[in-house]
C-alpha cells in the first residue's frame, strides 16, 4: 500500500469506528481480514494513525471546523499531529490509485488556519467543559497535568502461552527484565 492508501484506509476504519457497532479494536481486525492485500506493516500503519486519531480526536474536530468524519480526522491529524505542511498534504491527497480524493478548497482553509495558537482546552486535549474544573483542581500545574494524560502510544497487549508459563511466572520475568 502506498501511504496515500494507508490514509484512505485509516479514514474508512474511522467512519466505521464513528457508526458505534464495535471497538476500534473488533473493526481493525474486521478491516485487516477484509483486506488480504494489506501486508503486516500497512495494517500496523493504519493501526497506528487510527489509535493516534481517536487519542486527539477532541483537537481535530476543532481543528477540522467540527467536522468528525474519517477523512477530516485524518486531513487534521496530518496537520496538528504530524506537523505536516499544506504542500504535503496535497500531494498525499491526489486521487491517484487507492489514496483520498485531492482536498477542498475548506479543508486546505481549515489546514492554513489551525497552524496558529489553539485554546488552553484543545492543545491540552480536553474537552472544552472540563476546562474549568481541571483549572480549579491543579491551579498552575494544570497544563503539566493535562500533559501527563496525553499518552503516545497505546498500552501493549501481551499474552501468555499458559502451557510453557503462568502469568504470575511471566509477570514476574517482566519485573526483572
Amino acid at each position: 500500500m502506498t501511504p496515500s492508501a494507508r490514509l484512505a484506509a485509516a479514514a474508512s476504519v474511522l467512519d466505521s469506528i464513528a457508526q458505534g457497532r464495535q471497538p476500534a479494536e473488533a473493526v481493525l481486525k474486521t478491516w485487516g481480514t477484509e483486506n488480504r492485500y494489506a501486508g503486516s506493516k500497512d495494517r500496523r500503519a493504519v493501526a497506528d494513525r487510527v489509535y493516534r486519531v481517536l487519542r486527539a480526536r477532541g483537537r481535530l474536530v476543532w481543528a477540522m471546523g467540527g467536522r468528525e468524519d474519517g477523512r477530516a480526522l485524518v486531513i487534521g491529524s496530518l496537520s496538528l499531529i504530524d506537523g505536516l505542511s499544506l504542500e504535503e498534504i496535497e500531494a498525499l491527497h491526489s486521487g491517484d490509485g487507492y489514496g483520498p480524493k485531492p482536498l477542498s478548497k475548506q479543508e486546505r482553509a481549515r489546514i492554513t488556519t489551525t497552524t496558529g495558537e489553539l485554546p488552553g482546552w484543545v492543545a491540552a486535549g480536553l474537552p472544552e467543559f472540563v476546562m474549568e474544573d481541571f483549572k480549579a483542581t491543579f491551579g498552575d500545574r494544570w497544563a503539566a497535568e493535562a500533559q501527563a494524560l496525553m499518552v503516545p502510544r497505546a498500552p501493549i497487549d501481551l499474552r501468555v502461552n499458559t502451557a510453557k508459563a503462568t502469568v504470575a511466572e511471566v509477570e514476574a520475568e517482566l519485573r526483572e527484565a
